[in-house]
């Protein structure tokens, strides 16, 4: 890859919160690396240009779940029905839409690096921002290592003509991340409490980022032992009401520990959120870009605690009833309410449902029509998945003692959702599943069950089962069966254009 330019402007793209937040306070004039370092000023709207990096969570955050069990894509024809369906090479867009756009984030935090100490200031604000800034390098690199693997380790903006340098080994891209990390903890302030500054990074962050990659690369020890500190921090807790968690009510939470914010009232998509455009129904005017399983709604048990085969409360004829809430509020199905109108699939259109069934969670109700941008913050990390990762990491290390059954439950029993307890007396192996199961319910639609499976080595199995949808005419609806390579599938190819702008420095992951 070659970086041919300085940066010459930071023109904000789309990230702002609903209330009056710092990235309301965005560069919008054009300057030189030379003329700009040169104030505080210059610093915080800088460092605030940089979130503009963090993945749009539409194309690539949300839609993943349509490359799992989870759901499928609508519009096949584009680069997510090739990576759904097994069939995306090289060339394939959001392989490079993402590499291209993490690299740039990374470039820019170097560039921070390499220009900070020009600007005089009070040394420990100018310390936040390198905290601050080491955060979100190791953001955009978790971005990369989780879906490319090994890739450049990159601690300086390259020059005019430079190429890149060769891939790094996963491990190493690990290590790097996580020094980062550890420094950013050490530096960020426990919360931001000004109102101008809420959205940024944390000390929260930092540690929370370093427990869930290492929970994906197995690295149990460090993994518990960073969510035991992020528990430990008595600044996050979970929200009584998991349906609200994903509205503007409930956004800058107890339970948000970072998030992608969205403008209130924006004037267009560069500063609002297509979510509820993207996903929402078509009763609402949604194109419905996403559809759920079968074998997803099929995950949530009953009221009971027992799955749909074992549960005397389930009945086929009734299926979504007695059924775990956070079903419902995950998930419309025909003639569920939402926004005021029953839910009405229109299977075999265009922006409709595939399988009878499309998204619920995060589409806004108040914006029924879609008469505006979204404004509700995409979460990418919050505690609840902090409880499960030290759930899952405490229960690999010792099995599963009682830390690990209160790290569960407090999720299960959530007001709103009130789940049983899970049983006592489970084994490792039983306690390993049940931890993989309350992943998959609780967070379907963030992003998380592509990763989750990349890390159990479960992607193959959950991509081969046949996708049916609802009952149609008396059946299941058949979707398709899609394909999975395990010797390619479980890493994103690397951009050809990347390959040959190297001039051969990077090497292709294998069957690419």
């Amino acid at each position: 890859m070659k970086f041919k330019y300085i940066i010459l402007s930071f023109f904000f793209l789309s990230t702002v919160g609903c209330n009056d937040s710092f990235l309301d306070k965005a560069p919008k004039d054009q300057l030189t690396d030379e003329s700009y370092w040169s104030t505080i000023e210059d610093v915080t709207m800088y460092t605030t240009s940089l979130y503009t990096y963090t993945l749009d969570p539409v194309n690539y955050i949300l839609m993943t779940d349509s490359y799992t069990d989870n759901a499928v894509p609508v519009h096949i024809y584009d680069a997510q029905g090739q990576i759904s369906s097994g069939t995306a090479t090289s060339t394939t867009r959001y392989f490079a839409e993402t590499w291209k756009s993490q690299f740039k984030g990374i470039r820019r935090c170097n560039v921070f690096f390499e220009n900070i100490d020009r600007v005089p200031m009070n040394e420990e604000k100018k310390q936040v921002f390198i905290g601050e800034v080491k955060f979100l390098r190791a953001f955009f690199y978790t971005t990369l290592v989780r879906l490319f693997g090994g890739v450049p380790i990159m601690t300086r903006p390259l020059d005019l003509n430079e190429t890149i340098s060769p891939r790094d080994s996963a491990e190493d891209v690990y290590a790097f991340i996580v020094k980062d990390l550890e420094d950013a903890a050490q530096l960020l302030p426990l919360e931001r409490k000004e109102q101008s500054e809420i959205g940024r990074a944390t000390k929260g962050a930092a540690l929370s980022l370093k427990a869930i990659l290492s929970t994906y690369f197995n690295k149990y020890d460090i993994a518990a032992q960073t969510a035991k500190q992020v528990m430990d921090l008595g600044v996050y807790g979970l929200v009584d009401n998991y349906e609200k968690l994903f509205q503007p009510a409930y956004e800058n939470s107890k339970e948000v520990i970072f998030d992608h914010q969205y403008l209130e009232n924006a004037k267009d998509m560069t500063e609002g959120s297509l979510i509820d455009q993207a996903f929402g129904p078509q009763t609402s005017s949604g194109w419905e870009a996403l559809s759920p399983t079968q074998d997803l709604v099929d995950a949530y048990y009953c009221t009971d605690g027992k799955p749909i085969d074992e549960s005397p409360l389930y009945d086929a004829d009734k299926p979504y009833e007695n059924r775990d809430p956070r079903l419902g509020y995950t998930v419309l199905w025909e003639d569920a309410i939402f926004a005021g109108k029953a839910y009405k699939p229109q299977t075999g259109v265009a922006n409709a449902t595939r399988t009878g069934y499309t998204f619920r969670k995060y589409i806004n109700p108040d914006n029924d029509g879609c008469t505006r941008p979204g404004c509700t913050n995409f979460i990418y990390m919050r505690y609840a998945e902090i409880l499960l990762s030290y759930a899952e990491a405490q229960n690999e290390i010792s099995g599963p003692d009682q830390s690990v059954y209160d790290a569960v439950n407090q999720i299960r029993q959530r007001p709103s959702v009130e789940m049983p307890p899970l049983p006592v007396g489970l084994t490792k192996e039983q306690m390993r599943e049940a931890i993989r199961q309350e992943r998959r319910v609780e967070f379907a639609f963030e992003g998380i069950r592509l990763l989750d499976t990349r890390h159990w080595r479960t992607t193959e199995e959950a991509i081969k089962k046949p996708v049916y949808g609802a009952i149609k005419d008396g059946q299941h609806i058949f979707v398709e069966q899609r394909k999975f390579n395990p010797e390619k599938d479980y890493l994103w190819a690397i951009p050809l254009n990347e390959i040959n702008l190297s001039k051969g420095v990077l090497v292709q992951n294998p069957g690419y």
